[in-house]
């Protein structure tokens, strides 16, 4: 006798989601599809029918905007725009400055990043400082000169380690080569750095050691000659602090704390003296340097 076989319907019925709270589709799990990157346009969980062509498209996805457009990133210097190509990443980790303008305007226009006042190698200086390069520091009154600007570079683009570093070199030449600040550079340094800082008060502070005391160091440059062999001030510096209210009283100053002997000559002593701190760590003192126990 033969058994009866049961009638198997091979169409599968469609498989419901329940509406109630305890279903997969509305409880804490994540969908199949929320797990799948999203498409630009697109919207997850939205009821929307999707089409054909977008169905079958490859997925892409979103990527979230570039910190900056270029690679590279060029700054002018002097009245003949010379360029120095710097890399952009580099430029904005070194510089505060650099970091807000590039992240602003992530290419921006060759008027933003030329510097008509900026000294051309000094700016090249700079592009060694950004890059990594060691800084040898000053050995004749020319290259004081471009050291005194990347200085300037220094303070206007917010490096703060940098001017450190050149307040180092600057401090070293000028007591190696026995020589003090002429009229010429004190004149420079009140034009160009706005405010107060510590580049001002040095060589500002050698010509007021110099008129007190020093007969014996030489001007590094020939408008500070005088026809004396004693300290005083020469017609030069008289006439540049004739001119300029804020050094007239910046070298008073100065005048005075070498008069109460409460500060000694500013080529010698300890270099973090003469250094900013505000953002970059305070120094570790590893000892002076011979020509600094005098």
């Amino acid at each position: 006798m033969s058994l009866p076989i049961p009638h198997i319907n091979r169409t599968p019925s469609a498989i419901k989601r329940s509406g109630s709270a305890s279903s997969l589709g509305n409880g804490p799990i994540e969908h199949e599809n929320d797990l799948t990157p999203v498409i630009r346009g697109s919207r997850r969980g939205s009821t929307s029918s999707v089409n054909t062509s977008a169905a079958t498209s490859p997925l892409t996805l979103i990527q979230p905007p570039i910190a900056h457009a270029v690679a590279q990133t060029t700054l002018y210097a002097g009245k003949s725009h010379k360029a120095t190509v710097l890399p952009t990443h580099a430029l904005m980790t070194a510089s505060p400055y650099f970091q807000k303008l590039l992240s602003e305007t992530p290419e921006p226009l060759p008027e933003q990043t030329t510097f008509e006042e900026a000294d051309e190698a000094s700016m090249a200086l700079f592009g060694h400082y950004v890059t990594g390069k060691k800084l040898g520091g000053p050995t004749d009154f020319h290259s004081c000169g471009h050291y005194l600007g990347l200085y300037v570079l220094g303070q206007r683009f917010g490096c703060e380690g940098l001017e450190n570093d050149v307040m180092n070199h600057t401090r070293t030449y000028y007591h190696t080569s026995t020589m003090t600040a002429s009229p010429f550079r004190c004149q420079y340094i009140y034009t160009y750095t706005p405010g107060p800082n510590l580049m001002r008060k040095f060589l500002l502070s050698t010509a007021a050691w110099r008129a007190l005391y020093d007969h014996t160091s030489k001007p590094e440059h020939n408008d500070e000659t005088t026809n004396t062999d004693t300290p005083g001030l020469s017609n030069a510096m008289k006439e540049v602090l004739a001119k300029d209210a804020t050094m007239s009283a910046d070298f008073m100053h100065a005048l005075i704390e070498f008069g109460r002997q409460t500060v000694g000559d500013p080529r010698e002593g300890e270099r973090c003296v003469w250094h900013v701190h505000e953002r970059t760590r305070k120094c570790v003192e590893e000892g002076l340097e011979p020509w600094e126990r005098d």
